[in-house]
């Protein structure tokens, strides 16, 4: 779930963002999307954060190779 705050007071925005339990939540604006932040689920609803760098995390796996020359 996604939350939108409306005021002209951002510092009182960004104080009630803080108390909202959402994955995301926009200030004078809503459903505004970049590829730079996180966009998906909080607690059960949905899966991860799509549409950022966290999203990669679903598909790579951590692996150590190591090579001795010599």
């Amino acid at each position: 779930l996604a939350s939108s705050v409306w005021t002209k007071d951002v510092a009182r925005a960004m104080a009630t963002a803080a108390r909202l339990q959402y994955g995301c939540t926009w200030i004078n604006t809503h459903f505004m999307l970049t590829n730079e932040m996180p966009h998906g689920g909080l607690k059960q609803s949905g899966y991860g954060k799509d549409m950022s760098l966290y999203a990669l995390e679903d598909y790579t796996a951590v692996r150590h190779v190591m090579v001795a020359h010599g």
